[in-house]
């Protein structure tokens, strides 16, 4: 996939918050890849009103951001499922990789989430310079210290108006001095598809006129290849001292790659959002609030609470043939019932036609759901559903006709041992 996006809306795949909104508190999940932990971004939505939005994580990878894409297409279709936006994200929450539904201040949180910058994000682009290729490194250092003044000063070709009218459009003449820096650039590995210049704000010098190899990295692909759309970048960059900045950063790394860790791990994993960690050079945010009660279950079915985890069971027994069936999970006193009524009454009806069904399969497939519905019965009921509408409980299983069907296998062993016994005696 491409490495630009058109724009901060588009590749975040949302139009920014509405002002109203910017202080409401949100509820989002943080959406990482399952082979490495790397955040790919964030589905959040407003606790009183409004849509699921999703936002990918500025500066993740690009293979993450191809993740992003994929993420946004599933948060759309969720949302066109009819859940409540918080049963979007309690769905959204049970996919690999999707860390649980937490809160925040308000969408400008989140945003701020998606912005942080981690060391991993560095690694990863100081990883795409060559530090093998010791002529590309020498080339880049003779190329910038032979710029001269004449090189600096830019002219500029174009804007006059043709016979016809038509003006043509300015453009800058670059040197073959400049040329020959922007190629070393190219060459190092320093202009790399693995940042996403458009979706992320150019870095600047500090006070000291340096850059952060990392950022130098980012500043020169965001100079080279901004080039391409809008003559003049090169030229403004070689008069701020951008441009020198990103070659001084970049010289200084190759004679001392990082003294203050010299033997980075790759595989540190990011820093965790919701803690609200991050290097000291990289911005933070507070850490968000906390869920009213982390420790309450949902319903896997409505998405209401309270829930308690259960597993209830159903038994077919057809001569030869057993079938078995397992529900488990999360229910409320709801959906509970419903499932623990629905299996049962199969069981009752289906269960017997074996031996082994009949004498062992069967009752210990009822005892193991009786005892699961009694945690279900001490459940208040339950609140309202996020998920969607919860299951009908129908009427209880001794008012089910097919229930007594289970009285043709007892009415029988009965029979035989009365039978027995008559010929016993």
């Amino acid at each position: 996939m491409p490495s630009e996006a058109p724009g901060d809306g588009s590749a975040r795949g949302r139009p920014p918050a509405p002002a109203d909104t910017a202080t409401e508190a949100v509820r989002y999940v943080t959406v990482t890849a399952p082979d490495d932990g790397e955040i790919v971004g964030y589905a959040w939505a407003g606790t009183e009103a409004g849509d699921v939005e999703w936002i990918s994580r500025a500066a993740s990878s690009l293979r993450a951001y191809g993740l992003g894409s994929e993420w946004y297409r599933k948060v759309r279709e969720a949302r066109e499922r009819g859940l409540t936006p918080l049963g979007v994200l309690h769905l959204l929450s049970r996919e690999p990789g999707v860390g649980p539904v937490t809160v925040a201040a308000d969408a400008a949180a989140v945003e701020e989430l998606a912005r942080i910058v981690t060391p991993a994000d560095d690694r990863r682009l100081l990883a795409q310079l060559d530090r093998a290729d010791t002529e590309a490194w020498r080339e880049l250092a003779d190329a910038f210290d032979a710029l001269t003044d004449e090189d600096r000063d830019v002219q500029w070709g174009g804007g006059q108006k043709s016979p016809s009218g038509a003006i043509h459009v300015p453009f800058p003449k670059y040197s073959a001095g400049v040329h020959r820096a922007v190629g070393a650039l190219h060459r190092i590995g320093a202009v790399t598809p693995e940042h996403r210049w458009m979706d992320n704000p150019v870095p600047a010098p500090g006070p000291d006129g340096a850059l952060r190899p990392a950022d130098a990295v980012r500043a020169a692909t965001a100079v080279v290849r901004g080039e391409k759309f809008c003559d003049g970048i090169i030229d403004h960059a070689l008069n701020d001292g951008l441009l020198d900045a990103v070659a001084t950063s970049l010289r200084a790394w190759y004679a001392d790659p990082d003294p203050a860790d010299p033997d980075p791990d790759p595989a540190d994993p990011d820093p965790d959002p919701a803690s609200g960690v991050a290097a000291a050079a990289h911005p933070t945010v507070a850490p968000p609030a906390e869920l009213p009660d982390p420790a309450l279950l949902m319903c896997r079915f409505c998405g209401g609470s309270p829930a308690v985890d259960v597993a209830f069971r159903a038994h077919r027994g057809l001569v030869l043939l057993l079938g078995f069936r397992r529900t488990d999970g999360p229910m409320c006193l709801t959906c509970g019932l419903a499932v623990y009524r629905a299996l049962t009454a199969h069981t009752l009806a289906w269960g017997w036609w074996s031996p082994l069904s009949l004498f062992l399969f069967a009752p210990l497939t009822l005892v193991r759901n009786v005892l699961a519905v009694r945690k279900v019965k001490r459940l208040p009921a339950p609140g309202p559903g996020t998920l969607g509408p919860r299951y009908d409980p129908g009427v209880p299983v001794r008012r089910r006709p097919r229930a007594y069907i289970a009285l043709i296998p007892v009415l029988w062993v009965l029979f035989l041992a009365v039978t027995g016994l008559s010929r016993g005696m």
